[in-house]
């Protein structure tokens, strides 16, 4: 039944008013043709009491003269009239005396023969046949001596009827007609803007508005043009809205995307519900829209998960380890509930940062703290010794020039002040590495590589090292004396450490006009070298190959210093059959400005 109602509100309404018109005029109709037959049926009998009346008057009349002949053609005449079908005379038991040519070919039917007994006077009844007929008995001397059958026309009763309900036909499809008109005419004019909202509406829903045929034009200050402008206000608010939630969606999206932390939602079957880039690399899950945990840490993480489900708290700061040796990772992980408005658990949130780096770090700074610390109290232990140290050299003096005094005492004593001044100069280089450079100066390389190498002499001479120099030109530079100490001692240290069974260590001054004027300073070994690897790493902070032994500052640190001179370094290196490793540096001839000093100074910065 819903499929035949019309879905428009045009169709709805045509459809309402064609219901509501046609039983208007089936009521209307059907009181005009009961009114009608009622009133008809009324008139046939009046007008049939009326036509056998006067008929058996003139028949009684006949039959008095005996006037056979005479009867028949009334009874023909009768019948020309156009209400009356047929007429017919019987006796009082029923048999025809005479007729007319409409009753000729009959005789009385069941249901006129049961009026014969009840015949007394005019008597109309109406048949099975729904024939309406009257009968009337004729009287001579008081006594019926013959009986008078007429039988009307039906057709000009019923032609009342159909013309009354065809008019009554005609003013229905009139009155239809006129009130559907002003539907065609107004309700499409309705219609037209509130299909075109509906359509608006879908459009909306699919998000392909607004289109360039937005906003709705407005056709009218009505209802309808009320609602379209109220319609393209709320889609420009829409859209405002929408645009607005996509770029915060796209921001969210990108950040947590691209974010150096993972994150993801599991569900009580520890299903991944939702999780960006990052955790999928750290846990190995199947792709970044879902999975399952895999991994070292899936089932550290799935317990600490089941745990929040069943108690419904978080879990803060909870340090994880993957547990392998080769390659240790740590993460720091937090855990929370995501609840609904029942109030339950849906599901639980993971975020996990690796702090694997940041505890190689603090581990490498506390290395660097202790190596500081013998640094200064190596510097404490040089500057205790230093003080007696000349006080015994002074003694010594006095003593060689006390007489008497033979020759091999004064020999003896000598060679005490000589190992004595040697002492010293030791520990004069240990604090100069220790005190710290606060302006630039001219100074002479060849004395900042005479330093160094009497701090390593001994080392020198235990691992059979020989010691090439080379200088060519002016080796003044103007720089920070302590930090071009230290960076020389850092590149001799690894010189020595890669050279433990012998071999030559080459340092070169020269002069150079490319790529400006400057100073060229090559440090060359004949160690085992280096890796590929390692060349591109040597670098690096805490890089190191050195393992508990290095710190892996030293390099760092040394192309720190060479920045800070606007220096340049390249490394060159190879491993296996006449190996070795050489640096070579540039630093550019700078200028003293106000308040630096002129002359070299001695001022240093300490050893990392």
């Amino acid at each position: 039944m819903r499929r035949l109602v019309p879905r428009t509100f045009f169709g709805q309404l045509v459809l309402g008013i064609i219901l509501a018109q046609t039983l208007v005029l089936s009521g209307y109709l059907y009181y005009v043709v009961v009114s009608t037959r009622q009133a008809s049926r009324k008139s046939l009998e009046a007008r049939i009491a009326s036509q056998i009346d006067r008929l058996a008057a003139a028949c009684t009349e006949r039959i008095r003269r005996g006037d056979s002949e005479g009867l028949r053609e009334l009874l023909e005449l009768a019948e020309i009239a156009p209400s009356i079908q047929s007429t017919r005379l019987t006796d009082l038991s029923g048999n025809t005396v005479a007729a007319s040519k409409g009753g000729a070919n009959r005789d009385l039917d069941e249901d006129e023969r049961k009026v014969l007994p009840t015949i007394t006077g005019q008597h109309i009844f109406r048949s099975r046949r729904g024939q309406v007929e009257a009968v009337t008995p004729l009287l001579e001397n008081g006594k019926p001596v013959a009986l008078l059958w007429l039988e009307p026309n039906p057709t000009t009763a019923g032609s009342t009827v159909n013309t009354i309900a065809r008019i009554a036909l005609t003013y229905g499809a009139l009155a239809l007609l006129a009130n559907l008109l002003p539907i065609f005419l107004i309700v499409r004019r309705m219609t037209k803007p509130i299909r075109r909202l509906s359509t608006a509406t879908h459009g909306v829903l699919r998000g392909t508005l607004p289109n360039p045929e937005f906003p709705l034009p407005i056709t009218g200050r009505n209802e309808a043009g009320v609602l379209t402008e109220n319609f393209n206000t709320m889609v420009r608010e829409l859209e405002e809205q929408r645009s607005g939630l996509l770029e915060t969606l796209a921001l969210l999206d990108s950040m947590l995307g691209n974010a150096p932390i993972g994150f993801a939602f599991l569900d009580p079957e520890f299903q991944i519900v939702r999780q960006n880039d990052f955790f999928s690399v750290m846990f190995a899950t199947q792709d970044a829209d879902g999975g399952i945990l895999a991994g070292s840490l899936a089932r550290e993480v799935r317990a600490r998960v089941a745990e929040v489900f069943k108690t419904g708290h978080g879990i803060r700061n909870l340090e994880l380890q993957d547990g392998r040796e080769d390659s240790q990772r740590a993460w720091l992980m937090q855990f929370y509930p995501v609840r609904t408005a029942s109030d339950s658990v849906r599901w639980v949130g993971v975020v996990g940062s690796e702090i694997t780096e940041r505890l190689k770090a603090e581990e490498t700074l506390r290395r660097t703290e202790k190596l500081a610390a013998a640094g200064r109290l190596a510097a404490s232990v040089a500057h205790e010794i230093n003080n007696p140290l000349e006080s015994v050299t002074n003694l010594l003096y006095i003593l060689r020039n006390h007489q008497p005094m033979d020759g091999s005492a004064v020999g003896f004593i000598e060679m005490a002040q000589e190992e004595l001044a040697r002492v010293a100069q030791v520990t004069q280089q240990t604090l100069r590495f220790y005190r710290q450079s606060v302006s630039r100066a001219r100074v002479d390389l060849n004395e900042i590589v005479d330093s160094v190498f009497a701090l390593y002499q001994p080392r020198l001479l235990r691992a059979n090292i020989s010691v090439l120099r080379e200088t060519r030109g002016d080796a003044s530079l103007v720089c920070f004396a302590g930090e071009m100490r230290q960076l020389l001692a850092n590149l001799v240290a690894n010189s020595l450490d890669a050279m433990s069974g012998g071999g030559t260590l080459s340092v070169r001054i020269r002069r150079t006009s490319y790529p400006s004027s400057g100073v060229l300073l090559t440090v060359a070994d004949t160690g085992h070298g280096m890796s590929p690897e390692t060349s591109r790493k040597v670098f690096e902070a805490f890089f190191t190959t050195k393992h508990a032994t290095g710190t892996g500052l030293g390099l760092w640190v040394s192309e720190e210093i060479i920045r800070k001179h606007h220096g340049l370094v390249r490394l060159r290196t190879r491993e296996g059959e006449r190996s070795g490793t050489c640096f070579v540096m540039f630093f550019p001839e700078g200028e003293l400005v106000d308040g630096e000093q002129g002359r070299p100074s001695a001022d240093t910065v300490s050893v990392n």
